[in-house]
């Protein structure tokens, strides 16, 4: 893999570094063509840390976020997340490509669920037009995580969702 390293407010010591290189080659089993791009965003929160690693692969865009108390603690936490991911992505691509079969042994994961993706519920609305400004007001009165409408600039569907810091986002989704 290629690791690229990024702080923000934060100063990575060669320790951390060290340790973050030798445990993410160790997923160097999932990705044969070793030019796997792999991000590791360090940031201090003040009193917590958060880790961030992705991996795009072929297109697949495979993320595993953490926050806790020290950056030694996350990587415990995010490489068996990231790894779970992984195995579920090449899974999914061995059922259509018939790619070779996953390995026995895991790094970091004790065991993989194979439980299914289920749909629990349908639920159709109609979709309002309206300005993005006007959709963050509607998701502040309806209290929701997101609120879907038309874009009356755009006349796409877009959507407005709140963020973990408490701000608002807007997602304008376009096909390639």
């Amino acid at each position: 893999m290629q690791l690229e390293i990024i702080t923000k407010n934060y100063r990575a010591s060669e320790r951390l570094e060290q340790i973050l290189t030798a445990k993410t080659k160790k997923l160097d089993k999932y990705f044969p063509d070793g030019h796997t791009p792999c991000k590791i965003v360090l940031t201090d929160l003040g009193r917590q840390c958060k880790m961030e690693i992705s991996i795009n692969y072929h297109g697949a865009h495979i993320r595993s976020e953490v926050v806790g108390d020290t950056m030694y603690y996350n990587i415990d936490s995010c490489l068996p997340k990231l790894e779970r991911q992984i195995v579920k992505h090449r899974e999914k691509l061995n059922k259509s490509y018939k790619m070779p079969e996953r390995p026995t042994e895991y790094e970091f994961v004790s065991d993989v669920e194979d439980t299914p993706i289920e749909i629990a519920k349908v639920k159709r609305f109609e979709v309002e037009s309206m300005t993005a400004i006007e959709a963050a007001e509607n998701l502040e009165m309806v209290d929701h995580d997101f609120y879907l409408f038309v874009n009356e600039d755009t006349g796409n569907v877009e959507a407005v969702y709140r963020r973990k810091d408490g701000t608002i986002g807007l997602l304008q989704p376009y096909l390639d």
